[in-house]
């Protein structure tokens, strides 16, 4: 089970869009909230503020003491509700501060929303979360959020029972289970094992998939449910609901449609993977279901 889920703050509301996820995967593993806030100023504003060293210190210490005010509140209102949380205020640039904290007291998880505002008591979610997803030694729970969830309640907890694990044969991509094994058993989630057993990213002339003669399809698709079969028998063994399903087209696209159509509510998958006719791309893939869906997603950097 987790210990310690880090929550990367900037102090707005889209940001916040990340707590519910974060408070109910520690709610049922029993883990510490860290809340982290990291204050910076980015060398470009700098120079247009032109201000002393002396200033300029008095205006970061101005920064980190509202911060402190800003996440002491939450840590309060996280207390209240029952969880156990604590504030920690950094300075530093915000990928590089969440990754050097991250390490430093063995965090399990981050979760953390994609994109937020920016300047110089924001941060740019998006580019963040990308620089942290390219380090990270640990899972990273990514909430993407928009202009529309200003304002939505944080306090209520995230729903998190249909857990999508998109698989393609391979044991690099096998290495998400772990993660998202724990997080099925403290969500009392559902897994659903998913492939797509033939797909081909740089397919003729559409650039997607080709469709190939139907036996060989069929061939495909016995194997591929076998396969997931296999998987799905293991983690049975360990107390966990599990259901498997098959789709054909782009990876991406089935991934995401799949998704909408059944109303599933986190996506598991590791970020890379090998390539061939029964493998895909789980780096690229990735990328383009977190762009193209609005499901949170965990994602798991493949050794």
């Amino acid at each position: 089970m987790a210990t310690r889920i880090l929550v990367p703050l900037d102090g707005s509301s889209l940001a916040e869009q990340a707590l519910p996820c974060a408070t109910t995967l520690a709610r049922g593993s029993g883990a510490e909230l860290v809340l982290l806030r990291a204050v910076w100023i980015p060398p470009e504003i700098l120079e247009m503020l032109n201000e002393s060293t002396v200033e300029l210190n008095a205006i970061v210490g101005q920064l980190e003491t509202e911060a402190n005010g800003y996440l002491r509140t939450l840590v309060e209102q996280l207390r209240e509700a029952g969880l156990s949380a604590r504030p920690v205020v950094r300075r530093g640039p915000a990928a590089e501060t969440i990754l050097d904290y991250s390490g430093q007291v063995n965090v399990d998880q981050i979760v953390m929303a994609t994109h937020g505002y920016s300047g110089i008591k924001r941060w740019t979610h998006g580019s963040v979360a990308e620089r942290v997803l390219q380090m990270a030694r640990v899972p990273l729970l990514l909430v993407r959020v928009g202009e529309q969830d200003i304002g939505s309640d944080w306090h209520q907890p995230a729903r998190c029972r249909r857990i999508l694990v998109p698989l393609d044969g391979s044991p690099v991509a096998e290495q998400i289970l772990p993660a998202v094994t724990r997080v099925a058993q403290a969500m009392d989630g559902e897994l659903i094992l998913f492939q797509v057993p033939i797909a081909h990213v740089s397919g003729w002339m559409t650039g997607e998939w080709y469709l190939p003669i139907q036996g060989v399809l069929e061939t495909a698709e016995k194997d591929g449910q076998a396969y997931l079969s296999t998987v799905a028998a293991r983690l049975m063994e360990q107390g966990l609901p599990v259901v498997t399903a098959t789709g054909i087209g782009s990876v991406a696209d089935c991934i995401v449609e799949y998704a909408e159509v059944n109303h599933i509510d986190l996506i598991a998958m590791c970020t890379h993977g090998r390539t061939g006719l029964a493998r895909w791309a789980l780096g690229s893939v990735a990328d383009r279901v977190l762009r193209a869906g609005s499901t949170p997603i965990l994602l798991v950097r493949a050794q």
